[in-house]
Formats: C-alpha cells, sequence, structure tokens
C-alpha cells in the first residue's frame, strides 16, 4: 500500500519534533518541569445520524487539554479537533492534526439501507493558523484518511473572536469544506451493488466543495476551575454532494447541529519543580 503524503508529512513532523527532544533529555525535561494545568470535560452534541442525514442523534465528545500553568488558554473554535502545534511564532501556529470518524453502519438508519458498512476512519494530517489581528483568526487544516476512508478533507474557517467580559468568550465564522475522489466515492457514491440493494441510482461523486457553513459559540468561565461552552453549526451541502441520491431523495442539503459542554481545570506538577 503506497504511503499517503499527508499522513507521511505528519508523521515526519512529530518524528522530528519527538527526536530533537530525545536528542535533550536535560533539557526537554527541565522544559516538562513544574506545574501545568489540565483541563477535562465533556460535551454532548446533537448531530445528523450521517452527513446528509435529516435526522439527529446525540453524541457525548471529550474535552482534554495541557497548557503551562499561569498561561492564558488558548481561544479553540469547538470544531478545531486534535491539534498538536510544533511551531509557533508570533500569530502563526502550525502543526499535526487528528480527527476520528466514527463507523457508518447500514443499520443506523432505513435511509442507509442496502448501501453496506463504511469502517471507522482515523485522520491525519497539518494544520496552520494565523491571527490576522486580536480578533480575527483564519484557519486551515488538511487530513488524510485511513482504514475507514483514504480520502483527503481540507477545512477552511475564519472566526471573529470577542470578550465582551473577562469570563466570556464569543465567536462567529464561515467554514468551507473540501474532499477528494475518494472520500466523495466512500460517503456518497452508490456503486451498481449497492444501487440494487438499495434502489437508489448508480452514482459516482467527483472531487470537490463538500460543504459551506457557519458555526457560532459562547463560553463562559464560571469559576476559576469551572468553565462552560455552548455552539451552534449550520452547513449547507454543496456541488455532487448536495446532488447525491442519499441526499437528494433520503436526506437533506442543510445539516444543522448544536452542542454544549463543562470542563474542570486543575495544575499538576509530574515532573517536579522547575530548579
Amino acid at each position: 500500500m503506497p504511503v499517503r503524503p499527508l499522513a507521511l508529512l505528519a508523521a515526519t513532523a512529530l518524528s522530528a519534533a519527538l527526536v530533537g527532544l530525545a536528542a535533550t533529555p536535560a533539557s526537554a525535561l527541565e522544559f516538562l518541569r513544574g506545574d501545568w494545568t489540565v483541563t477535562i470535560g465533556a460535551r454532548g452534541a446533537a448531530v445528523p445520524v450521517f452527513e446528509g442525514s435529516d435526522e439527529m442523534r446525540f453524541r457525548p465528545l471529550p474535552i482534554f487539554s495541557v497548557r503551562r500553568a499561569g498561561t492564558r488558554s488558548s481561544w479553540k473554535a469547538p470544531d478545531d479537533g486534535l491539534r498538536l502545534g510544533l511551531l509557533q511564532h508570533d500569530r502563526l501556529r502550525v502543526g499535526v492534526s487528528g480527527g476520528f470518524r466514527g463507523a457508518r453502519d447500514d443499520d443506523q438508519s432505513n435511509d442507509l439501507r442496502g448501501l453496506g458498512d463504511v469502517e471507522w476512519a482515523g485522520e491525519i494530517g497539518v494544520f496552520a493558523e494565523i491571527w490576522a489581528s486580536d480578533v480575527l483568526r483564519l484557519s486551515v487544516d488538511v487530513r488524510q484518511g485511513f482504514n475507514g476512508h483514504d480520502g483527503i478533507l481540507a477545512d477552511l474557517g475564519i472566526d471573529w473572536v470577542a470578550r465582551p467580559e473577562p469570563a466570556w468568550t464569543l465567536s462567529v465564522g464561515p467554514r468551507v469544506r473540501l474532499a477528494s475522489d475518494d472520500y466523495m466515492d466512500t460517503y456518497f457514491g452508490v456503486t451498481q451493488a449497492q444501487s440494487v440493494r438499495s434502489g437508489l441510482p448508480v452514482y459516482d461523486p467527483d472531487a470537490g466543495l463538500r460543504s459551506i457553513g457557519l458555526l457560532g459559540s459562547a463560553q463562559v468561565q464560571l469559576t476559576q476551575s469551572w468553565t462552560a461552552l455552548g455552539y451552534a453549526r449550520y452547513d449547507r451541502l454543496m456541488g455532487d454532494v448536495a446532488d447525491a441520491p442519499l441526499v437528494r431523495f433520503r436526506g437533506s442539503r442543510d445539516q444543522f447541529g448544536a452542542g454544549v459542554g463543562l470542563s474542570y481545570s486543575f495544575d499538576v506538577s509530574p515532573f517536579g519543580p522547575r530548579s
């Protein structure tokens, strides 16, 4: 199986960071010493049963982050996914990104009958975000899928982030999603065999625009340790995704989502005090 370019790039960047730490163990240990703030929590989201569905389901998701104690938590959009920054300079941050897509079984919904199962998919890639101003963030995330799908995904976003009060952080911004042929075929294509089983016409989508949308969120720091989050999202499926038989005849081009979460932050010193 050939090595996918984005997966190779992400793995190379991560390996370089680990090799750099291994080459200077004393410096790495000294860097890790001291207090760190760990944030853990959970959020629940109402999302479509499958991409393109007009039915909703509940999905629990974890919240986790680590930062140096005493530093301000960097703002993170609800759809940022897993991001590990490897390079940060002034207003620019670049690093490795990851994602997870749950399995899609044809017994999850009557709309999926005859289309067969799609296994869970992991995604790994690279991201870059830049703060064009104190309130405007631009972000791009490109990931390569494996296991369930072999496609390439690209997510682009712009966020206007405001802090009207010290405890409150509000954000809103547009989203654009694109996908390769492999991704489109896996989730929206209909083969001859699937057509016979499902009754849907044969369909072979091309790479291109998946959707355009809008995401808004509100975060409030309840106490020094507890933080609450709420968000809502709307996406309009576009191009070959919108024309897919699964969407046209059994789903909807309009995709909605919303969620709430609660997290708790505490300080730990797993490597001892700083010298």
